[in-house]
């Protein structure tokens, strides 16, 4: 396949250089070639003039089976939130319902933009059928907790899913306890050796309220991010979900042991929880990506939204603060280093994973374009995420704004048929 003529393709390459009136040349599931005038040969050949192309996002933090949760709690913390209404609607949730919800949340990641996902859930077999039959790319963790004393049947759940999906092209997994206040002191360090036996990312929510934190401080002695340390659980290959609450002390060691952070915005002002210090976090050299958190509390799954609330969150004090460059490399390079797939996919770079999307410039939010920082301005501050085509591992999936093989009618048709029962 050859896309030819795209009129900007911005690569987030390490210099993060934006080419002109280029091709693009893709065999397999791998680019291949950059460059003008590309033979056509035999390929495919798809006119991408007008159009924009850079890599897919990827959401580092979600719980994407939670689509069918949406609108259920509104006005509650997140313990009020968790305790009141999501637990107990979370205990209705069957195998089937999982996979609808997964299927849904993919169609609504593939439309704006995502072709990557790291999720944390129950019934994860069914979240990576949903994975496979959308063709998106995905991270999943059987959610793990042990409040319940069903921490084994979790765990070995988890070991069958590095174990069933270790050959897939498209389906990674890690090891994901909940969080220190329900994951025991065994469970944590279990699945951490199982993480490092299959060296896999290890990922897990970290203060993300100041509830959380001091509760830690009074069952723990230590907040929660230095207790994962002491149990030698920091390190690059830990995804830290919220980061909301960190001390000094924790930052300290993010920055020493290059820990990923996730930032999750919108779920985090929505539920009360806090802001995240994510300027002083980059400042810091520490990984920071962008996840959206579960539909539950976001109540989406458009990164290209999350990227704005970023942007303009965290310029309260100072514009200067953060600038649309760095928010766009935590939806692309930086979600793809948090998940250990930097190598693969997150740039648009010779031999990497084609997973690409494309926007088309007739559109009034990308309009006028004021060189090639207005094209990232744009893109972070005006564009709402409706993509045009989306490609995953060199397939497409989304032609036309359309996603591809999938009857979303009989999506639709059974989630408006299973939703009622999560109102009780």
């Amino acid at each position: 396949m050859i896309l030819k003529n795209i009129r900007y393709l911005i690569t987030q390459n390490s210099d993060r250089e934006i080419y002109e009136n280029v091709d693009l040349l893709i065999n397999g599931d791998r680019i291949t070639g950059v460059g003008r005038n590309i033979p056509v040969g035999e390929h495919e050949v798809v006119d991408c003039s007008g159009k924009v192309v850079m890599p897919g996002l990827v959401n580092a933090h979600t719980h994407v089976s939670m689509t069918l949760l949406r609108g259920i709690s509104d006005n509650k913390s997140l313990q009020e939130w968790l305790e009141d209404e999501i637990f107990p609607a979370e205990e209705k949730l069957e195998a089937s319902d999982a996979y609808i919800g997964a299927l849904l949340g993919c169609v609504e990641m593939l439309k704006s933009g995502t072709t990557t996902f790291n999720d944390m859930y129950d019934h994860m077999d069914q979240v990576a059928r949903a994975v496979d039959e959308t063709g998106m790319r995905a991270m999943l963790g059987r959610g793990l907790l042990d409040i319940d004393d069903r921490g084994d049947e979790r765990l070995s759940e988890a070991v069958e899913l590095v174990e069933k999906f270790e050959s897939h092209d498209r389906v990674n997994v890690c090891f994901a306890p909940h969080a220190v206040y329900t994951a025991s002191k065994q469970l944590l360090l279990e699945a951490k050796d199982c993480a490092e036996i299959f060296d896999v990312p290890y990922h897990i929510h970290v203060s993300e309220t100041e509830r959380e934190v001091n509760d830690s401080v009074e069952e723990n002695g230590c907040s929660p991010l230095v207790y994962l340390d002491e149990l030698g659980l920091v390190n690059e290959d830990l995804v830290a979900a919220h980061g909301v609450c960190l001390t000094e002390q924790e930052k300290i060691i993010l920055e020493e042991k290059q820990g990923n952070v996730v930032h999750n915005p919108a779920a985090n002002l929505k539920l009360g929880s806090g802001i995240a210090e994510i300027p002083e976090l980059i400042n810091r050299g520490i990984n920071v990506a962008l996840g959206t958190d579960g539909v539950a509390s976001n109540n989406n799954l458009n990164l290209f939204e999350e990227a704005k609330i970023t942007s303009i969150l965290h310029k309260r004090e100072s514009p200067e603060n953060i600038t649309e460059q760095q928010v766009l490399d935590m939806i692309t390079i930086n979600g793809a280093k948090a998940l250990g797939l930097e190598d693969q996919i997150g740039s648009v770079e010779i031999g990497k994973k084609a997973d690409l999307i494309t926007i088309n410039l007739d559109n009034s939010e990308m309009r006028p374009i004021h060189g090639k920082r207005g094209l990232i301005s744009n893109l972070i501050y005006s564009f709402t995420g409706n993509v045009n085509d989306v490609i995953v591992n060199g397939e497409w999936v989304v032609r036309d704004e359309e996603v591809l093989d999938l009857d979303l009618e009989n999506v639709f048709e059974y989630v408006d048929e299973v939703s009622s029962k999560f109102n009780n």
